[in-house]
């Protein structure tokens, strides 16, 4: 099952509530999708952008629409080499709210 567009919208304006807006220049959440999986990422600004624009991406949550329930979502968090299930329920940004950034 795809991401629907309300929901990137939707993910658009939690990921970008989440940085205060005096912190924007050196820091974002933002997020990429893959099929039925969104990758929450923290983005920092090099520390030396003399050396390369490149901003870091740190992955702090992974969110699976899981099937064959339809509209039901994992949680899943950074661990090691792969991540740990930690939550499901039907509000994915009910579960998002969970993670600290």
């Amino acid at each position: 099952m795809a991401v629907s567009e309300e929901t990137r919208h939707q993910l658009s304006r939690w990921c970008t509530e989440r940085v205060p807006d005096a912190d924007r220049e050196q820091r974002q959440i933002g997020y990429t999708i893959h099929d039925d999986e969104v990758t929450i990422l923290d983005r920092r600004r090099p520390a030396y952008p003399e050396l390369g624009a490149a901003w870091s991406s740190t992955p702090v949550a992974l969110l699976r629409c899981d099937d064959p329930e339809p509209g039901w979502w994992s949680l899943y968090r950074p661990a090691g080499d792969g991540w740990n299930r930690e939550a499901a329920g039907e509000d994915p940004f009910a579960l998002l709210d969970q993670v600290r950034h």
